[in-house]
């Protein structure tokens, strides 16, 4: 009988189902759930003090098979629904940072003028081209718990309309695979080259925290 060998062969490939493969099956679920106004507002937060970068992978594959016009509007639209001079939505941001390729030239991203951080940006801009974001295995993990303003903030309506002028949708949806211990030691790697020294240990705690939530 050959039908006991199939089932034990079947019953192994189950098993060897990748843990990137079910991350996108269980994001997909929340992102079918879950409207489209509802992963935005989860995603806007300027709490960059607990960040999720799940909300950002969220809001990213729900944007993009919109397209670019489209998905622009559908942030247009609910930005309209809002309040920016109490909330100004500054998760948004960081959305249209990983839903855009980094430009070939100048090769980042344009700055956003939110105010100081610490770590400020790197002395090359193109060697940390998402910042505040660092981009590593399809997470967008943040380097910064805030930012400190003396003055006014710039407006998420200036980066829209930037992205409408030059930008070009990311090529495939965010789906995460690797382990949190390989992401850590290349974002270690990463914030090396950029800065010339390791990071502390409170950016490593920062970046820890993360790897939890995705």
């Amino acid at each position: 009988m050959i039908i006991r060998p199939l089932l034990s062969l079947i019953l192994f490939l189950r098993t060897r189902v990748s843990v990137a493969g079910v991350e996108h099956a269980i994001s997909e679920t929340r992102r079918r759930i879950m409207s489209l106004d509802q992963i935005l507002s989860a995603a806007a937060s300027g709490d960059f003090a607990h960040y999720n970068p799940q909300h950002i992978i969220d809001a990213v594959n729900a944007l993009l098979p919109l397209g670019k016009d489209a998905a622009l509007a559908a942030i247009e639209s609910y930005l309209d629904k809002r309040n920016l001079d109490i909330d100004p939505q500054e998760g948004l941001f960081l959305v249209l940072r990983v839903l855009f390729e980094v430009p070939t030239n100048p090769g980042y991203h344009l700055p956003m003028r939110l105010g100081g951080s610490s770590p400020p940006p790197p002395p090359v801009l193109e060697s940390l081209p998402h910042f505040p974001l660092v981009l590593i295995d399809d997470r967008p993990l943040i380097m910064i718990s805030g930012f400190v303003l003396g003055g006014y903030a710039e407006s998420i309506t200036v980066h829209i309309h930037h992205f409408r002028a030059t930008g070009t949708p990311r090529g495939k949806a965010l789906a995460p695979s690797q382990s949190p211990s390989s992401v850590l030691d290349q974002f270690q790697a990463i914030y090396k080259r950029a800065y010339g020294t390791p990071p502390s240990q409170h950016e490593i705690a920062l970046i820890q925290a993360q790897l939890s939530d995705t």
